[in-house]
């Protein structure tokens, strides 16, 4: 092929997506997915009464502000990953914080708690319904998320799939989290942190399909 020929066919081609692309798809797809969880939120469960009164307490607050956040990161980064060549950076560090600030409320909790009360305060009364209700009311969001990545190119889809489920599993924790009355943190710090971690991992499986070239 002529260098002329090769440039006039390079002119005539679509021109390449720009780089806002798979944010503008991100935004849409994870925007439809919290509005289906919401719904089906407000259907099954809905807030608590007296949650604006709950939430002036610090520790009670931090269980719905916690997940949100850790939602939030792990979906810049699960964005990121969905470009080949794009480091997670100090966010990838960053992330971790979440974690760390859960572990300190259980061990704060710990000892606050009575030793006759811990088991009690460890174990509540929702933990059944806890857990599937995280991962369930995590799907719309993943799905929306999912879709947005596969225009992207990521390279590793199974982290770029648990990244999508660490995403949808945060944000779906902070929207149940207005359900829970289980307000210590012996509880919402170790079962909730399942359930993300659940939604995390079915998201894995599911992106090393879903996300694969």
């Amino acid at each position: 092929m002529k260098t002329e020929d090769l440039i006039a066919e390079l002119a005539a081609a679509p021109a390449a997506a720009p780089p806002t692309t798979l944010e503008r798809r991100a935004a849409l797809g994870v925007g439809l997915g919290v509005l289906v969880t919401l719904a089906l939120f407000l259907w099954a469960l809905g807030p608590r009464p007296g949650l604006a009164a709950a939430l002036a307490d610090p520790v009670v607050a931090a269980k719905t502000v916690l997940p949100l956040v850790l939602g939030g990161m792990a979906l810049v980064l699960a964005l990121r990953a969905a470009r080949p060549g794009v480091p997670g950076g100090a966010l990838a560090r960053v992330v971790w914080a979440v974690p760390v600030a859960v572990a300190g409320l259980v061990l704060w909790a710990f000892a606050a708690t009575p030793p006759e009360a811990r088991m009690a305060a460890f174990i509540g009364h929702s933990i059944a319904v806890c857990l599937p209700a995280v991962v369930i009311l995590s799907l719309p969001i993943y799905a929306g998320l999912v879709a947005a990545l596969r225009s992207g190119a990521p390279v590793r889809p199974a982290l770029s799939g648990a990244l999508a489920g660490l995403a949808a599993g945060g944000i779906a924790c902070g929207i149940y989290s207005t359900f829970c009355v289980e307000d210590t943190p012996l509880f919402y710090g170790v079962w909730y942190s399942l359930a993300v971690c659940l939604a995390t991992g079915l998201g894995a499986v599911i992106g090393a399909r879903a996300l694969r070239w």
